[in-house]
């Protein structure tokens, strides 16, 4: 697949966009850990690892980055990310003359809401801006989550010393090596035979896949994460990226739930080990499931990062 392309001429012509390469990383990661606000949807590693659910290409020109998800487009719309750069208005005319091109309309998904603001101060009444819950993403301090500290989180620290009351020196938490990727696929395949019947099994398997990939190339992304071994076997593990020197991106958490308390485990040991420089976690979505939600807002939040769906009208 050639590059992403890097033309200047924008007269009258549509966004050159080719699919997301591992060699695109550092090109788009220039972009998206500048004006991506820390939103895990602007990872070059989810543009590229997701391509099966998302079908992410991009182009760069005149110093913006634009991505469209193409297995999102339809007959109607052909679907964005917001353009990241220095000149979003810019970005937002020239997406509406890509789609324009292809005779369809413009749908913008994952909207923070500073670009939703800039689009409708741009274009009042011609997109209808709504917010999805569901998509917001959940921001903590690092700092609080690497000890649980205050007395909102006292819970979970007693549960995390539950845990370790309970199984003291038999347990080990890891920085993830070359050597544990094995393992961890293996833990991987248990944990969705377990799981599959009480979840979407084809998102499982999908999500299954993407870990695949991403633990292929785990040193080439910059991944960090924890591995969880009791008595020598694994029964959790946990990994995520930088996304930009402020913020990480915790993607993958698994545990044996037939450990007490082991996800808080995890949760723990890999923001201390993995992301103590950076300033917040990005703990991602609860896409709508109520339980997951109740989950992310019982470790308090310092923040919701809110998140629109911008559909240009007929």
């Amino acid at each position: 697949m050639s590059e992403i392309n890097m033309s200047n001429n924008t007269q009258l012509q549509p966004l050159s966009f080719v699919a997301v390469e591992l060699s695109d990383m550092q090109r788009i990661y220039v972009y998206t850990s500048k004006y991506g606000e820390g939103s895990c949807q602007h990872s070059p590693i989810s543009m590229w690892s997701l391509s099966e659910k998302y079908g992410d290409e991009a182009c760069i020109e005149d110093d913006i980055l634009y991505v469209c998800r193409k297995n999102l487009c339809n007959e109607l719309y052909r679907v964005y990310l917001a353009p990241l750069g220095a000149n979003a208005t810019k970005g937002f005319e020239r997406i509406l003359e890509d789609a324009k091109y292809y005779g369809k309309r413009a749908k913008f998904v994952t909207l923070t809401k500073g670009y939703a603001d800039t689009l409708a101060n741009i274009y009042p009444d011609e997109f209808k801006i709504e917010e999805d819950r569901n998509l917001a993403e959940y921001m903590y301090r690092t700092e609080r989550m690497a000890s649980f500290s205050g007395r909102s989180l006292k819970k979970r620290r007693s549960e995390v010393n539950t845990f370790w009351n309970m199984y003291g020196e038999h347990a080990t938490v890891k920085l993830i090596k070359i050597e544990d990727h094995e393992d961890i696929l293996e833990f991987e395949k248990k944990w969705l035979k377990q799981n599959a019947h009480t979840h979407d099994e084809n998102s499982l398997y999908r999500e299954a896949r993407m870990i695949k990939k991403q633990l292929e190339h785990f040193d080439d992304f910059g991944l960090s994460g924890i591995v969880l071994r009791i008595d020598g076997q694994v029964y959790g593990f946990g990994y995520g990226v930088k996304l930009s020197d402020t913020f990480y991106d915790a993607i993958i958490e698994k545990g044996d739930r037939e450990i007490p308390h082991i996800y808080k485990v995890l949760r723990q040991e890999s923001v201390k080990q993995c992301a103590a420089d950076c300033v917040y976690v990005n703990m991602e979505e609860d896409v709508g499931i109520e339980g997951l939600r109740a989950l992310k807002l019982a470790y308090k939040p310092e923040y919701i990062l809110s998140k629109y769906i911008a559909v240009q009208k007929n």
